[in-house]
């Protein structure tokens, strides 16, 4: 009888376990990979907004002879005496939105009116809110989401934190927050019209008026923007198209002199417990935090428009002489 040859028609056990080891292996060895590429893509793609909103200050100054204020007409502020007597609790970054090829939404905010309601814990009495911004359609437009101020590497929603009558436009409405924001003074929560009374002044800050020639310091060692979070768990973020409760702009110096600290530097009885665990993306310093989920460091956009991304581990000395804009330092930028 002529003898048959059996075919065998597929992989053994021991070989499919094989081949799905392999796969895993190289999967393992490429996922890191495409991450440090999708990353290195977001941090490009950050950097280039910050140049643009770097850019849209300069063409403000152009054409209005100064660069925006961080906001005006701050309720917040914990000195009413030297407070101003309309409040609007407006942000600087909306008068940018014309050079951010945003002019129809820049066109239906009303500026002659409020941008916020004053927050429940509000101290300046003094100013008085004009207008209504839950009426006059200011508070709506809030939650407006704009990608130029999104920094892709930040994975913390626009939406969802800036609610209530601490963070919120108004009662009823919740704002979208930013992860750029103008380099200010935490003191700005503190005192009210503090750029106007400070002798050492940032470039920006609540009913700041300033101009090229009045950074001494030289526009390529002062800082104009810099990143943050959207998610502030002391405080709840920055929004972009207005300013309530301790949404003073960042500061990376001052208080807490630092970038990415997901923790506050001091011990505190009540805020230690029960213990909290730092997140990273969350930042937990005071409220003029500055930080962003890339890796070591974050950007910041200079005076002469140019994008710098600074390490963690620049000393405190070195960001306050950044900060300042006519403290007369010597800046040794690394």
């Amino acid at each position: 009888m002529p003898t048959t040859r059996t075919r065998r028609l597929g992989f053994t056990l021991i070989e499919l376990l094989v081949v799905i080891a392999i796969i895993a292996v190289l999967i393992g060895l490429l996922v890191p990979a495409v991450q440090k590429v999708r990353e290195a893509a977001n941090r490009m793609s950050c950097t280039s907004k910050m140049k643009q909103l770097a850019l849209a200050a300069h063409n403000y100054e152009g054409a209005n002879g100064k660069f925006p204020p961080a906001g005006s007409g701050y309720q917040f502020c914990q000195t009413p005496a030297s407070g101003d007597t309309k409040g609007f609790n407006s942000n600087g970054l909306v008068l940018l939105l014309p050079y951010l090829e945003q002019e129809p939404l820049f066109k239906k905010f009303n500026l002659a009116e409020s941008s916020a309601t004053a927050p429940s814990a509000a101290t300046n009495t003094t100013a008085v809110l004009v207008g209504n911004p839950a009426t006059n359609g200011n508070a709506a437009l809030a939650s407006t989401e704009l990608s130029i101020f999104a920094c892709p590497s930040d994975n913390n929603p626009a939406l969802g934190r800036l609610t209530g009558s601490y963070y919120g436009p108004s009662a009823i409405h919740q704002g979208a927050a930013t992860s750029y924001d103008f380099i200010t003074s935490d003191s700005d929560f503190s005192t009210c019209n503090n750029w106007r009374t400070s002798t050492v002044k940032r470039m920006f800050g609540e009913n700041s008026i300033t101009t090229p020639a009045s950074v001494t310091d030289g526009m390529s060692n002062t800082l104009m923007f810099g990143e943050t979070t959207r998610y502030h768990v002391n405080g709840a973020a920055f929004a972009w198209a207005y300013r309530t409760w301790v949404m003073t702009g960042v500061d990376p110096g001052t208080s807490n002199p630092g970038i990415n600290l997901w923790h506050l530097p001091a011990v505190h009885p009540t805020w230690q417990n029960p213990p909290y665990t730092p997140v990273s993306g969350r930042i937990r310093t005071w409220w003029a935090a500055a930080g962003s989920l890339h890796s070591g460091g974050c950007n910041f956009a200079m005076g002469d428009g140019s994008v710098r991304f600074f390490s963690e581990s620049v000393p405190s000395t070195l960001w306050d002489q950044l900060c300042t804009m006519s403290g007369g330092e010597v800046a040794n930028i690394p």
